[in-house]
């Protein structure tokens, strides 16, 4: 192609990517399957308030109530926080039945409006670690809303381009990650109750042993979502409410959303936030990180662990669950660390490890596809010590969340029975081990129930109303009592449950009272906030007194008996947890220890007495416990409303001004597009400078509200060309979790017509994705006074799916895993010819940890095998084809035999071969395999900007990878190069991974020899 149309054709792209960022049009789902498909199943109405529009499911009415009366009075919060009070469009919310563990805001982007999707509950235990209910969407949807208003404050040019064409992007989702996700995380706990991972004692505690660890010394790269030293919860998330609540704090809040105004009013967005943060705070992002950590030097105060506090398990992973077994002292973890994958460790009493497994079955019909240390609750021990019994949140066929109960064998670590359909989270065997007692979610109610094993019937043992957050149940040694967190608007506390269903109060103060476990048949450990610190308490049953029996640095989670005298427990130093151990003695307060000076037998136990004579009775106040001897008043009496039936919501009233309530229409705003972008460029041809050229297109593309229908139209024209191009496509998502999409086009160009049509069917079986369809191209050369002109076509159906399986680690990537890919097509007379042609394909990929117990490297097997029976002998290309953008090479990339226009009727099929990305080898079959060792250096370093004037920049790891592949083709020629390469892994902003690559390869052909490659890849 001349150089003046590689000019024009990348002006035109970046045109199209500046109106569309992204695309000039196009049919995508909306939603994710899962999602997707709860709209298509339930009876769907649309909701409009003062400052929403919601929709929701029928059923599901009440809890779309409740969330909308809190969400609005976040949003108009926000709304007097804004920095221009103008109107702004209402808030457009999705609240669906399927159970996703998540919430989250689109931006405005071609195409697709900005958008909340809303779970109408939770069933992760890790939200109860934020001091998020499972049930209390509402607080959820307050954090979600603070990226919604942010988002909406577009201003200038872009607002101008916005409401022309539709909606092209909003410059406020190109702000820093950090800001977005540390503001919303800042203001979710400061709305009308103190909830959220601000007041999370677990989340402050985890950031502080982070501060401790590095002395406060923090570099950018802390800010982003990429640091490993935070995992799992990303930089971006916790670092970034902290350097908020501190810009807060020090600068007040109202820069903050001048900040916002600021990039919302930008022109270029992505380019120069930092000096948009100096013009706003008088400094850029790099100078007040560095002011910030300052502070945190000065204000650090070394905390360590006490004299009775004994480390069991060094590395207890960066995240852990862990249950003991009382009796006997067997521990068991569910663990992950950043050069270990996530496993099942059960250990001795004397810290043996009796056996490790993984929780991930890779092959095909496993039993169930996640086993994650965050996806876990409810770890606990039949009465004999045999049995070890666990809640794994999983996924159904269509991608959402559920949830099975694991009966694990405790002495070898098989999984010999599993319990579908828990939909909720886990909680304790009973002694006799006839019932697991565990947390049932419906809508946004929650409540105890008892799964009996051998006839699977489940007994509700609470009856709580909406919006009522339970945590894991303990049931004790009688049997018949059971003790469990509820969480209250003052927080969570702990409540009893007798053997004749009466419950009572035994926490009143809502001090993250939380995690109980029995201790012995009237004493229960459990955790509790401690000047802002998570410590194992014991409480007494019939006296309600508590006692502190840690004083750890930072955080203590799982708390378990051993014996009667003893507790295990997660305790966070640094980065990780460690195992620790402490014995059930009453943490004296130093201002108390000339009063309580007593007999202490404890070896070691400096600052401690014994239990019994260190109790004191808690403080007479309404909001503390209730006081010994004194019976707690049922809890639906103290609660009022708590017990009030799910299918009878509360009057909105005041609360909620509703203007309309009525079913869906499934065209609604159908034939108003989304996107309608023109564009129009004229330029000149160097090699003739009197002729200009115009170039010119419409983009449209639009969808219903529940993305049912969706579609795209592109037309465009060249002023060289003697016809215009138009292409046309349509989505459409009523079958849901099927997707079906449907496209045609006619396209003009380079002396050339192609007509395309396609018809394709889609969908995810758990995490396999599954398509089939038709493919119809046909491609028509002009005839010229040199060339004759040529037709050639391909038409016929294809199918494909591919799986994966395996797990990974934050350090090595993946350790160990699984993946096959199939695909199939026929087409008959292809390229004009009388035969029918096939197209086989498939891929096996193995991984394996490498080098053993290093957990920085993996080794990738790979085999492919690549069959087109019926076709011409050179349609299939194998190499010549690069793994990214190339700067330099050694060699200019050659033919083995050029393709013949016959066979390019614009589709292609191809094979990389590492190591002959300059050669391409012509064939009909062919079998390749290759074997990659990797081995990486983790960097995780950032800066705050680059050069001032760039997105941020953070420099993840070093790779480096060592080679060979082998492909045999039809023709029996063999293939073969070893080599190595070195990469370096950045990230650009908050999404933008970039990889600097050189690469060397050694051929076994005579006349290739040696390759270099230097390049980078996206």
């Amino acid at each position: 192609m001349p150089a003046s149309r590689w000019w024009l054709r990348w002006a035109v792209l970046a045109t199209c990517l500046l109106l569309t960022n992204g695309g000039c049009a196009f049919v995508t789902p909306r939603f994710p399957q899962n999602i997707q498909a709860s709209f298509a199943r339930d009876e769907m109405r649309k909701l409009t308030t003062e400052s929403l529009e919601l929709y929701y499911p029928a059923h599901l009415r009440a809890e779309a109530l409740r969330m909308a009366s809190r969400l609005e009075g976040c949003v108009a919060s926000l709304h007097q926080q804004t920095w221009r009070k103008k109107q702004r469009d209402r808030v457009l919310v999705y609240l669906t039945s399927s159970n996703f563990n998540n919430a989250y805001v689109v931006p405005d982007y071609a195409s697709t409006p900005q958008q909340m999707v809303m779970p109408s509950h939770l069933t992760l235990e890790l939200f109860h670690l934020f001091n998020l209910g499972e049930v209390d969407v509402g607080d959820v949807a307050c954090h979600e809303a603070v990226h919604y208003v942010q988002l909406q404050q577009t201003d200038g040019v872009w607002g101008f381009l916005n409401l022309v064409t539709g909606g092209l992007f909003q410059p406020n989702s190109y702000t820093e990650s950090w800001f977005l996700e540390g503001l919303a995380t800042y203001y979710e706990g400061r709305f009308d109750k103190d909830a959220g991972r601000p007041h999370s004692p677990i989340w402050r505690g985890w950031y502080d042993s982070v501060v401790q660890a590095t002395g406060g010394r923090l570099n950018p790269g802390y800010l982003s979502p990429e640091q490993r030293a935070l995992d799992p919860f990303g930089g971006n998330y916790i670092t970034g409410m902290h350097f908020v609540e501190y810009l807060a704090e020090r600068y007040g809040e109202a820069r903050l959303w001048k900040l916002v105004d600021e990039q919302g009013d930008s022109l270029v967005p992505p380019l120069a936030v930092t000096l948009r943060f100096k013009r706003v705070y008088g400094r850029d992002i790099g100078s007040l990180f560095a002011e910030y950590t300052r502070t945190l030097r000065e204000d650090l105060q070394v905390r360590e662990r006490p004299a009775s506090q004994r480390t069991w398990v060094k590395d207890g992973g960066y995240f852990s669950r862990l249950a003991a077994h009382t009796a006997s002292g067997v521990t068991a973890t569910v663990s992950v660390g950043r050069e270990r994958y996530t496993r099942l460790t059960v250990l001795e009493p004397d810290g043996r490890v009796r056996f490790e497994r993984p929780l991930v079955e890779l092959l095909p019909f496993r039993r169930w596809v996640l086993g994650s240390a965050t996806l876990v609750s409810g770890m606990s021990f039949s009465r004999d010590g045999a049995w070890l019994y666990l809640v794994m949140a999983d996924l159904n066929a269509q991608g959402g969340y559920t949830a099975r109960l694991w009966k694990v064998d405790a002495r070898t670590g098989n999984v010999t029975r599993l319990w579908d359909d828990v939909a909720g989270m886990g909680g304790s065997i009973t002694p006799d081990e006839a019932a697991y007692v565990y947390v049932r979610v419906e809508g946004d109610s929650a409540n105890v129930v008892r799964l009996e094993l051998e006839t699977g019937q489940r007994t509700a043992l609470t009856d709580f109303g909406a919006s009522t957050s339970v945590g894991p149940p303990s049931v004790a040694p009688d049997g018949e009592r059971v003790v469990f967190p509820l969480s209250g608007d003052a927080g969570w506390d702990l409540v009893l449950r007798e053997s004749d269903g009466r419950l009572r109060w035994l926490t009143r103060d809502g001090r993250f009272n939380y995690s109980p476990r029995w201790l012995d048949d009237e004493r229960l450990v459990f955790l509790r906030e401690h000047e802002g610190r998570l410590q194992a308490h014991v409480l007494t049953v019939e006296t309600r007194e508590v006692v502190r029996i840690t004083d750890a640095p930072h955080v203590v989670m799982d708390v378990h008996p051993v014996g009667t005298d003893e507790v295990v427990f997660l305790n966070r130093d640094g980065l990780n947890f460690t195992i620790d151990r402490a014995p059930v003695v009453a943490i004296v307060p130093k201002e108390d220890e000339g009063a309580t000076a007593r007999t202490d037998t404890s070896p070691g136990a400096e600052g401690t007495a014994p239990l019994a004579l260190t109790a004191h009775p808690p403080p007479a106040s309404p909001d503390a416990p209730l006081a010994p001897g004194v019976v707690a008043p049922d809890i639906s009496t103290v609660l009022s409303g708590l017990d009030a039936p799910v299918e009878a919501p509360p009057d909105p009233g005041t609360e909620l001004q509703i203007i309309s309530d009525k079913p869906y229409s499934t065209l609604e705003r159908f034939f108003i597009p989304e996107l309608r972008a023109p564009y129009l460029l004229a330029a000149t041809d160097p090699d003739d400078t009197d002729e200009t050229y115009v170039m010119g297109a419409l983009a449209l593309a639009g969808q219903d509200r529940l993305g049912f229908h969706a579609y795209s139209l592109l037309l465009s024209f060249d002023s060289r060309e003697d016809a215009p191009s138009i292409s046309l496509a349509y989505g459409n998502a009523t079958l849901s979790p099927w997707y079906i999409q449907v496209s045609g086009a006619h396209v003009r160009q380079n002396g050339r017509t192609d007509l395309q049509a396609a018809a394709f069917a889609s969908r995810s079986f758990w995490t396999t994705p599954v398509t089939f369809g038709v493919l119809a191209l046909r491609r028509e050369y002009d005839a010229t006074e040199q060339f004759p002109g040529l037709r050639t076509q391909i038409v016929g159906p294809e199918i494909s799916a591919s799986y994966f399986a395996g797990d990974a680690t934050s350090y090595g990537s993946t350790q160990r895993g699984l993946g096959i890919t199939m695909s199939a097509g026929v087409y008959p007379g292809a390229f004009r010819q009388d035969s029918t042609m096939g197209d086989v394909r498939l891929g096996l990929d193995g991984f394996t940890g490498g080098l053993p117990f290093t957990g920085r490297d993996n080794l990738r097997l790979t085999a492919v095998g690549r069959f087109l029976p019926g076709a011409p002998s050179r349609l299939l290309q194998v190499g010549g084809l690069n793994a990214g953008q190339l700067w330099y090479t050694n060699r200019t990339s050659q033919q083995t035999a050029p393709l013949p226009l016959q066979l390019q009727p614009g589709i292609a099929f191809s094979e990389y071969l590492r190591g002959y990305e300059d050669l391409e080898i012509r064939a009909r079959d062919a079998l390749i395999g290759s074997a990659t060792y990797q081995y990486r250096v983790p960097i995780d370093y950032g800066w705050a900007s680059t050069l001032w004037l760039f997105p941020s920049l953070f420099v993840r790891d070093v790779g480096f990878e060592a080679f060979g592949s082998l492909a045999r083709t039809d023709n029996r020629a063999n293939h073969a190069a070893v080599g190595a390469s070195a990469s370096l892994s950045l990230t650009f902003g908050q999404a933008v991974p970039v990889s600097l690559y050189y690469q060397y390869a050694y051929r076994f052909e005579q006349g290739l020899d040696h390759l270099h490659l230097v390049g980078f890849g996206l």
